[in-house]
């Protein structure tokens, strides 16, 4: 059963992972994911927590002196990029590009695809960021911590993460409980 912030399990009711809304989360991060310029009142700088391309201060220099359009076709020029995107907040607007050696460093092959990415950077913008906290309920300490997980960008796969931490931490309770008992 899932309501709009809790899973449960009507098989476990004294178990629930609850969703909730992750107000320090920090940038998306994995050096699997593409380069980020973030450009925020004509100033860039590099996101920091995920992978830097080979020629990160020849690309910083370019975004300052040429506009869009020609920024664009340095990247695809002097540096193989295949795809850009970018994603725009109130204040800030990320460029999210492949390079050959961002490429070349985690397999790809083809062109890339910055589906993830642009997702990822969406839901940051947007504040769409949240934790999930499995608790389980004792006649003594109501509802207690078992487990959490923050940084989970999108409802949807916060929702699918606390589907799966629930039943995780449930499997491993019972498991305890019936080797005690054994």
């Amino acid at each position: 059963m899932c309501d709009d912030q809790t899973v449960t399990d009507e098989r476990y009711p004294n178990w629930r992972a609850r969703i909730v809304l992750d107000e320090e989360a920090g940038q998306p991060w994995g050096d699997a994911l593409a380069p980020a310029l973030l450009v925020e009142r004509r100033r860039a700088s590099w996101a920091t927590e995920v992978y830097q391309p080979e020629h990160a201060e020849r690309i910083l220099a370019a975004w300052h002196h040429l506009d869009g359009d020609a920024f664009e076709r340095f990247l695809r020029l002097a540096h193989g990029t295949t795809a850009i995107q970018h994603v725009t907040g109130q204040d800030l607007t990320v460029i999210i590009f492949d390079t050959a050696d961002y490429r070349a460093c985690t397999g790809i092959t083809d062109r890339c695809d910055l589906t993830g990415e642009h997702d990822e950077w969406r839901a940051w913008l947007d504040g769409d960021v949240y934790g999930v906290i499995v608790e389980r309920h004792t006649a003594t300490d109501c509802w207690t911590g078992e487990d959490a997980l923050f940084g989970l960008y999108g409802r949807q796969y916060a929702l699918d993460q606390a589907t799966a931490m629930l039943a995780e931490v449930i499997a491993t309770a019972t498991a305890d409980t019936e080797a005690t008992a054994a």
